[in-house]
């Protein structure tokens, strides 16, 4: 199954957030292949990618998890609490489960390890610029990583926001605007 594809008459903005310039350098090549995106700037610092949002108005924000001035997780929390129409795909060297879990609760979109795939990369944004979120799959400790990926509905996406923030059925329902019911 592929990913489902953003707008085509729609040109998307991606910043790179990453204090790794040969990262920033090489993601910004990389991403020159998808359509309907551009990368319209770099950075390696949460200051100045506040200046950049600001300045660049970008859709989506791939988020290096370790830059120098703070946590790209912390920062996520921030950016999606002052923009929450901006998406972030986090990217990270860490394997461990505890980092996807912190990106979801912080309101990411997505979360690709540095050590897959470029078409894990492609998959995830072109998922997330399509209003989807994107979180591989955990691979089971005793066996290899698992090519099996789970691409949720933007809905869905949505819903689990909501839920990792602690919230109950009633309050998830007020906020996504459904029925109790339904929740």
């Amino acid at each position: 199954m592929s990913a489902p594809s953003p707008q085509p008459d729609l040109l998307r903005r991606i910043l790179i957030v990453d204090d790794h310039r040969l990262m920033c350098d090489g993601l910004r090549l990389l991403l020159q292949k998808l359509p309907h995106a551009e990368v319209v700037g770099a950075c390696g610092d949460c200051a100045t990618a506040w200046q950049k949002i600001g300045e660049l108005h970008p859709d989506l924000v791939l988020m290096d998890i370790d830059l120098p001035d703070g946590s790209g997780i912390a920062f996520t929390r921030q950016l999606r609490a002052a923009f929450p129409a901006i998406k972030v795909v986090v990217l990270t060297a860490h394997a461990e489960k505890v980092f996807s879990d912190d990106a979801i609760k912080a309101g990411a979109h997505g979360y690709v390890e540095k050590t897959k795939a470029t078409t894990e990369l492609f998959t995830a944004v072109q998922t997330v610029l399509a209003d989807g979120t994107y979180f591989p799959a955990p691979a089971p400790a005793s066996s290899p990583p698992a090519e099996a990926r789970h691409v949720l509905p933007a809905r869905e996406g949505q819903v689990l926001r909501v839920l990792l923030r602690g919230l109950r059925n009633k309050e998830l329902a007020a906020e996504l605007k459904l029925n109790v019911k339904t929740v």
